[in-house]
């Protein structure tokens, strides 16, 4: 249950969201949203997205985890998990290279967060073995939002 595994995670994220000033909220739906998956890899994907989101949008104050329905894509409803920061965005010319391991943009501010640059590798690796997809999106200034859709199990 993919609501299940976000809420989990923003608690146990809550000690570093609040050591580092960053509101987290959590929106999940009433009906949970289930999909086919290992547990364990869903639980690292959340994870890796929602300590990025604080770590590295941490000037943005926010981080919003959002679990819903995409009703738009093609193979039909997926189930689809959302991490939006606030904080200074991506430029452009990185985002193709973001879930390459050992990739970091460097900045000094980024080289502070530590790191190894394998996060969004393991995110790629997972939500690919579980037949999804993840998109990136980020402009400089304006934080950056990763969405990752999976398949739903089917009722």
């Amino acid at each position: 249950a993919l609501g299940i595994i976000a809420r989990q995670i923003v608690e146990t994220l809550r000690p570093l969201s609040q050591e580092r000033g960053v509101a987290v909220a959590c929106t999940v739906p009433e009906a949970d949203i289930v999909v086919a998956g290992d547990r364990d890899d869903l639980l690292r994907l959340a994870e890796n997205l929602v300590e990025n989101g604080i770590k590295y949008g941490q000037s943005g104050k926010r981080v919003d985890v959002i679990v819903d329905i995409d009703e738009t894509d093609p193979a039909g409803p997926q189930a689809r998990l959302s991490v939006r920061d606030y904080g200074p965005g991506i430029a452009a010319v990185h985002l193709p290279r973001l879930t390459e391991r050992f990739y970091r943009v460097e900045s000094g501010d980024n080289r502070d967060k530590g790191g190894t640059g394998l996060g969004l590798a393991i995110v790629k690796h997972i939500v690919n073995r579980h037949r999804g997809r993840l998109t990136i999106e980020s402009r400089p200034g304006e934080g950056a939002c990763f969405r990752v859709t999976l398949p739903l199990l089917p009722t």
